[in-house]
């Protein structure tokens, strides 16, 4: 007799917002919370594409995608016409992040411009143990892109990249 053990993926909020910068961890200094509210407050209103951040411990077992998609639907980041918001999950203790994208951005930050956004300009500051100055970086490369001004620093290669698979063009 085979049994199957089935299991949900349990996503928790971990509240709703009090602003752009959600950091439920302690990890980023009152000055950088600061700073990154009045960017993202001044940004929101100029452009109405709308960025969250969002810092936790852990995804208790879940998966970086299904949370940020929850807590992105969760929080309703973006206008609900246009659909124009991006969030910025850090998960920690997990060691994990995710740049979850509306609808309505997805022209102009598709996933290779964010995984691009990851690996270049967060995660190479949080090697570091410097959390402030990644997200203050991804976060301004996530204004530069839905502004059409970012430039991709990612090495050239022969073919293109997939989900992190190499795909040799013919």
């Amino acid at each position: 007799f085979i049994s199957f053990t089935s299991y949900s993926l349990a996503f928790t909020s971990p509240g709703m917002p009090t602003g752009y910068v959600n950091d439920y961890t302690n990890t980023l200094t009152e000055g950088t919370k600061k700073i990154l509210e009045e960017e993202l407050r001044s940004f929101s209103a100029s452009t109405t594409n709308e960025i969250a951040v969002a810092i936790i411990g852990s995804l208790d077992g879940d998966t970086i995608e299904n949370y940020a998609v929850k807590l992105f639907e969760a929080w309703k980041i973006g206008n609900a016409k246009n659909d124009n918001g991006v969030l910025l999950l850090i998960a920690k203790n997990d060691h994990k992040l995710r740049i979850e994208v509306g609808y309505g951005l997805e022209g102009a930050l598709p996933d290779v411009l964010a995984k691009d956004i990851i690996d270049t300009r967060i995660t190479p500051s949080f090697k570091q143990g410097d959390y402030d100055t990644g997200v203050l970086l991804g976060v301004r490369a996530i204004e530069e892109v839905t502004k059409g001004e970012y430039v991709q620093v990612s090495k050239k290669s022969n073919g293109f990249s997939l989900n992190g698979n190499m795909i040799e063009l013919i």
